[in-house]
Order: structure tokens, then C-alpha cells, then sequence
């Protein structure tokens, strides 16, 4: 992603599509998944050009808010009762 847009381009782009009630965390959260991409070390194979185009469609949905969300903290409290 780096060779393709700056580093600061990247965060903007990042920042310009998480929700406007996210958190501090969910922000973190993301730019470090944006690091490790950028470093390659994440586990998952790279997406197809399907993959990402839905991911975009569903991104779009959730800015018009039309898309089903549940917030970080909701989904950690979960996690953590079954645990």
C-alpha cells in the first residue's frame, strides 16, 4: 500500500472510512493492521479483487449507515463472558 500512496495518505484514507462514533481504540486497532500490512506480516493470504470490492460496498454501506454494526467494546464484552 505504501508504494501505491504516502504513508500520511494511507492513515487519511483509514481515518476517512471508520465511523464517525469510533473510538480511540478502533483507530489504533486499525492503524496497527495497517502496519503489519504494510510490514507484511499478516497472516491472512492477500484479498481478491472480489474481496476487496465487497469490502468497499460494505464500507460504503456502513458510512451511509445502512450497515449492520456492533461496536468494538459490545463484541470484547462478549468475547470475554465466554471465556
Amino acid at each position: 500500500m505504501e508504494s501505491v500512496m504516502g504513508v500520511k495518505d494511507a492513515v487519511k484514507a483509514l481515518l476517512e472510512r471508520l465511523p464517525d462514533d469510533c473510538n480511540l481504540d478502533d483507530v489504533i486497532d486499525r492503524l496497527y493492521e495497517l502496519q503489519q500490512m504494510e510490514a507484511g506480516e499478516s497472516d491472512a493470504p492477500p484479498l481478491t479483487q472480489a474481496q476487496r470490492e465487497e469490502l468497499d460496498r460494505r464500507l460504503d454501506l456502513l458510512m451511509q449507515g445502512q450497515g449492520r454494526t456492533i461496536p468494538w467494546k459490545d463484541v470484547r464484552r462478549e468475547l470475554e463472558r465466554e471465556e
